[in-house]
């Protein structure tokens, strides 16, 4: 009896993981309980949900897109409710809120508001608030967030409104950000006049506006990977084009009009090259 009783422990021990856990915590424990079974037999192989090999980080992602995928993850209210979302990570507060506010519109989340806002030795903890008839899908979100060059580091379910992402910047990025390198001639178009550009190199941006009969007041805005603003550059006169030096601190350009952003809607060229080819 002896043996048995110590051959069904380490079997349960084999089964016991920081995986059940979490797939608990984002299910309810009600729910899982009820698809105890069929959920055993979806994560059987725990190692595919680990990101490393060491089993050190686990991959959200995959888990609650499992979920959703089997109908095991359901989020919806009898009526419109208030969702908070808190986010944690080690950048800077104009990052993480201007991410978070690019993820969840991208969603489908137009109204919404920053609740609670703290940031300490590096560290910034911000809560969304938001009303629905659905809670926020964390397989959606999550992948809008892989998406800015960032992944969860843990996902908790505080209860059915409540939800909590510890978020690590991996490769920072911004979703309407244009990546750009050494020898690249783009010629991008936006009607609201604005342009982003992502860079991980060194080099001299140059900026030609198209339509050159109508000049423009050059805006370069220089931000580091955190969107901390490096450097400034305007130029009130009127000019056809522009170019700036990009240093191996600049992550992020943002170019457009000092005045009147719509000078630049029809589009401008840009290119990109090495300080040594100058």
């Amino acid at each position: 009896m002896r043996i048995f009783l110590g051959f069904l422990f380490s079997v349960l021990c084999l089964w016991a993981d920081a995986i059940d856990d979490v797939i608990i915590n984002i299910m309810g424990e009600d729910s899982y309980q009820v698809n105890r079974n069929f959920v055993q037999r979806l994560f059987s192989d725990k190692s595919k949900f680990y990101l490393d090999e060491k089993r050190q980080k686990i991959d959200y992602y995959r888990i609650t897109k499992v979920l959703k995928d089997n109908g095991l993850l359901y989020l919806g209210f009898q009526e419109p409710m208030e969702v908070s979302l808190g986010f944690k990570a080690k950048t800077k507060p104009i990052f993480l809120m201007r991410t978070i506010n690019s993820a969840l519109s991208s969603i489908g989340y137009s109204y919404f508001t920053v609740t609670k806002a703290k940031y300490t030795q590096e560290n910034v903890f911000l809560t969304f608030s938001l009303m629905t008839e659905h809670g926020v899908t964390p397989e959606v979100l999550l992948s809008e967030l892989k998406k800015r060059g960032i992944e969860a580091l843990r996902v908790v379910r505080k209860n059915q409104t409540d939800w909590l992402y510890e978020l690590e910047i991996v490769r920072p990025s911004i979703a309407s950000a244009i990546v750009i390198k050494n020898g690249d001639r783009l010629e991008p178009k936006n009607i609201s006049g604005e342009y982003w550009f992502s860079v991980q190199e060194t080099g001299v941006l140059s900026i030609l506006k198209k339509n050159s009969r109508i000049g423009w007041s050059p805006r370069i805005v220089l931000y580091d990977r955190n969107l901390q603003i490096l450097e400034i550059l305007t130029q009130k006169e009127f000019a056809v084009s522009a170019e700036v030096n990009v240093t191996d601190q600049t992550a992020f350009v943002m170019v457009t009009d000092l005045n009147n952003p719509s000078r630049l809607k029809s589009g401008i060229t840009v290119t990109f090259s090495n300080f040594s080819s100058e």
